[in-house]
């Protein structure tokens, strides 16, 4: 407008000029006749309605007022960037992986047309399934989608000739599922309909895998390598970054058998397909309704519970298949997270709005020139604006650091055990997270500045500037809700700490933990066997494979003792639990007592020898004990001192369910004798208290697979005796798998990570929740010595001694902590009925004490700054304001 205006002043100096004027005249008659530029541009602004945005608009003076606040006020801005920076983080993190989880559509061409097939099972929620009978009706019948895929997991043992052994991952899926990826291979070829014959045996395998495992060997098309019991040759190498259908490097055709065509629930597929041009997921739906409905009709045995289901491929692999789970996880959660930043907002409001009452003097005189409360209020908004984009800009950087580690965790997982994220899960800050912390710093900026701006320029605002003039202080106050909102805040930490307390003391328990023996010698592996080659699925034809599956177990341990390399090698049973029942003493009284739910552990003889395990009293396992008739069990001292007290346990009977996890047959189960008693001793997980154990001993043709295998080397580090572990295995039976195979010392070191991240978050949190709630007692603390400042003078004038002075200055703030920790206990006890577990039920009251204290002492430290201001008020300054 400014431009236009100038425009017209110069066509009229031009007309004035043309009509005899000289330049000089006609330009200022010209502005004579306009009048005044400001005046029109105010008239027109009005005009159009822009002179609200006029009053709203933010300067660059605003932008560094914000900045010389933060400098000026660095405990305020410290405390208000921390909370608001950890409630930012912990958003923008969430919402990644919900990102991740539910808005990604799977990096493939036209991967949003890329759906799941599945049928859920009504009666069980959360429980899906397909069939080949599925597969086959759906891929003949479907006409709004296309390239129907199916696909199967499974594990095989990948043998390269002069390179080893190796347990892979391997997809066993139809040549329509590269169809429906549409990549093309970097070399070779995909799989195609003709491999899906009974005696195709070729391998397409990924870009990574033809780095690492074979060297990027330009001549891989045509070799053969071992997969399982057979040869395979590989056709075919996919491109960088193609991990379809999940994270998957090796693919093989898929082929059903016999066994598998006669019995429809023989094998569960995964089924995916395109959805065609023009078709939608609500069209879809409607036909895969219709086809479901003639399928639960033609096979009611096995239909009538499905209901077929259309989704997004990437929502299928983390079951986000309902709307209710959609809403519940990808809405709900995320408005759950958003409220967390407010409660923290809310208390930095707090202390901005004490910050702001020192400025009552600066708004009142703004507000005598001419200045609008909207033009105040978005001042202060702006001074907000800072302080929370700050916070924004830390929250980032913490959440992309913790995303970047998490993705690493999850990498060395996909490496070291086979499995890790789905390839399209990217943990990183996309633009979405970046706009949803912006997002939330805008939120949290509103509440922040404007809350404290609104009520430091309402009616008071006049009254304020005739107080600047020395009649009286300032009247500005708190008010009943910040005095609510902070006794709030004590009680929520107080509330929540002792939880806080007791999961970070678990967690650094279970991270500082060390096994009492050697574990740096030891191999650990689950055993099982490749069932690819299991032809007859009836009950003759899978006891058959589990006595191979024994003998060539069997075999395996013979040939590792005899290795110089291994000292020793035991089979350890995964923990089961049972309803265990006792006699009340060996002898005469005969009298059945509960003994609980206990845990039990299945162990070979040689168990306690390895392990080095002490026997306290009584005896070992002995190999007579393994035939089907023997009674002996071993229990740990602590199981023999809770349940039997300081008499003796040898010679006492047990009834352990014949099936651990079946808890009714307690009666029909067979007498034991405890005949041992050992140390308490862990040798397989990372809890800070051992419990009672019982051990029962299990002999290779009692177990069935999978078995843990635990192997003592003679080698430096253990782990460096793998390849040749599987070498031995292969050599036995080529269908042996070892499955998570790695040194106890590794195992123990990964199983600390996670207890120790759950130690650093949740002290992080707990350092927040403190910050907070000691800045919102300072704040208010300082607030009110502040309005006090003359009062104190004037006591002080009048003779009041420090003593006096502290205890009027404390009293408010100890009334306020005292009613938070009142109202915190009540909620740590409603918390305790809600979770089933916490201090006071756990007889745990040290924790409470120790809670209350702490909070005791954080307002009462933060009171005392604005206290030793109040004391230092010189009684002569507060007479002569007066």
């Amino acid at each position: 407008m400014t431009e236009e205006f100038r425009h017209h002043l110069d066509l009229r100096t031009r007309d004035l000029v043309r009509e005899g004027l000289s330049a000089r005249q006609a330009a200022r008659k010209a502005k004579l006749e306009f009048g005044h530029i400001d005046g029109h541009l105010i008239d027109a602004r009005n005009s159009r309605g822009l002179v609200h945005f006029d009053q709203l608009r933010f300067s660059a003076l605003d932008v560094k007022l914000g900045v010389r606040m933060l400098v000026k006020y660095p405990g305020l801005s410290l405390v208000a960037v921390i909370g608001m920076a950890v409630a930012i983080a912990i958003g923008a993190g969430a919402f990644s992986l919900i990102e991740s989880m539910m808005e990604t559509t799977v990096p493939l061409p036209d991967g949003d047309r890329v759906v799941a097939l599945r049928n859920a099972i009504i009666t069980e929620p959360g429980q899906n399934r397909a069939s080949l009978r599925d597969f086959t009706a759906w891929r003949d019948g479907l006409k709004s989608v296309e390239d129907v895929a199916a696909f199967t997991t499974t594990r095989r043992n990948l043998q390269v000739p002069g390179e080893g052994v190796e347990l892979v991952r391997v997809v066993r899926m139809t040549a329509s599922g590269f169809s429906l990826a549409r990549t093309a291979p970097v070399l070779g070829r995909p799989l195609l309909e003709e491999d899906e014959r009974d005696d195709a045996r070729v391998l397409v395998i990924g870009y990574e895998e033809w780095q690492q495992r074979f060297a990027a060997d330009p001549a891989i098309v045509g070799r053969r390598v071992g997969l399982g019991t057979d040869q395979y040759t590989i056709v075919g190498v996919m491109p960088e970054g193609f991990r379809f259908p999940v994270n998957d490097g090796y693919w093989i055709p898929l082929v059903f058998g016999q066994a598998e065509r006669a019995q429809d629930d023989a094998v569960s597929l995964t089924i995916a397909a395109r959805l065609v041009e023009g078709a939608t997921f609500e069209s879809a739906q409607a036909e895969f309704n219709n086809i479901g409905t003639r399928m639960a009709a033609a096979y009611p045995d096995t239909h009538q519970r499905l209901r077929p289901r259309v989704i997004h491929y990437t929502r299928a692999f983390f079951d986000l298949d309902t709307p209710g789970a959609i809403w519940t996880f990808g809405y709900l959660f995320r408005l759950f997270l958003s409220l967390l930043l407010v409660v923290v907002a809310v208390n930095v409001a707090i202390l901005v709005y004490a910050r702001t009452a020192t400025r009552v003097g600066e708004i009142a005189v703004r507000t005598a020139l001419g200045a609008s409360r909207a033009r105040v209020v978005t001042q202060l908004l702006a001074e907000a604006l800072v302080l929370s984009l700050t916070a924004a800009l830390a929250g980032l950087t913490i959440a992309g650091v913790a995303l970047a580690k998490l993705q690493e965790l999850a990498q060395q997982e996909l490496h070291q055990r086979r499995f890790g994220l789905p390839f399209w899960v990217d943990l990183g800050l996309s633009p979405a997270v970046i706009t949803y912390a912006l997002a939330l710093a805008i939120v949290g900026a509103l509440i922040v500045g404007v809350l404290p701006a609104l009520k430091a320029t309402g009616r008071r605002v006049q009254t304020n500037l005739q107080q600047l003039s020395g009649r009286g202080g300032t009247r500005m106050q708190l008010g009943r809700a910040w005095t609510a909102l902070i006794i709030a805040q004590v009680a929520v930490a107080v509330a929540v700490l002792p939880f806080a307390v007791h999961i970070t003391e678990d967690a650094i328990a279970m991270a500082a933990v060390d096994p009492e023996y050697r574990f740096e010698e030891f191999l650990e592996a689950s055993l099982a066997m490749d069932r690819a080659d299991l032809s007859d699925t009836s009950a003759v034809g899978r006891s058959v494979m589990e006595q191979r599956f024994r003998t060539r177990a069997a075999e395996l341990i013979r040939r590792l003792e005899s290795d110089p390399a291994v000292a020793g090698v035991t089979m350890v049973g995964s923990y089961e639990r049972a309803q265990v029942t006792g006699m009340a003493s060996p002898g005469a009284d005969q009298r059945n007592i509960a003994l609980g739910t206990e845990r039990i552990q299945r162990v070979d003889a040689h168990f306690f020898a390895l392990y080095g395990m002490p026997i306290l009293a009584g005896r070992a396992f002995t190999e007579a004990d393994a035939h089907p008739g023997a009674t002996a069990v071993i229990v740990n001292e602590l199981f023999a001192e809770d349940k039997f007290g300081n008499s003796s346990v040898l010679g006492r009977q047990l009834r352990i369910p014949r099936e651990a996890n079946d808890a009714g047959d307690v009666e029909a189960a067979p007498w034991l004798e405890i005949v041992g008693v050992v140390d308490d001793f862990k040798a397989d997980g990372y809890e800070p208290e051992f419990g009672g154990r019982i051990y029962l001993l299990a002999d290779i043709a009692q177990l069935s697979a999978p078995i843990s295998l635990a192997i003592r080397v003679r080698v430096e580090p253990a782990i460096s005796f793998a390849p040749r572990l599987r070498e031995i295995a292969a050599a036995v039976d080529p269908a042996l798998q070892l499955d998570e195979l790695m040194s106890q010392a590794d195992m123990y070191r990964q199983g600390k990570l996670f207890p120790r991240y759950i130690a650093i978050g949740t002290t992080v949190l707990t350092v927040s929740v403190l910050l907070l709630s000691a800045a919102g007692i300072y704040a208010m603390m300082s607030f009110t010595v502040a309005r006090r400042r003359r009062e104190i003078g004037i006591r002080s004038a009048l003779g009041a001694d420090a003593r006096q002075l502290l205890t009027s200055i404390f009293a408010r703030a100890s009334a306020q902590i005292t009613a938070g920790i009142l109202f915190g206990l009540i909620g740590t006890i409603a918390l305790e009925r809600l979770s089933g577990k916490g201090p006071v039920r756990d007889g745990n009251f040290p924790v409470l004490l120790l809670v209350a204290a702490l909070m005791t002492t954080v307002g009462l430290i933060a009171s005392l700054g604005p206290a030793r201001r109040g004391l230092a008020v010189q009684p002569t300054e507060a007479l002569r304001e007066e």
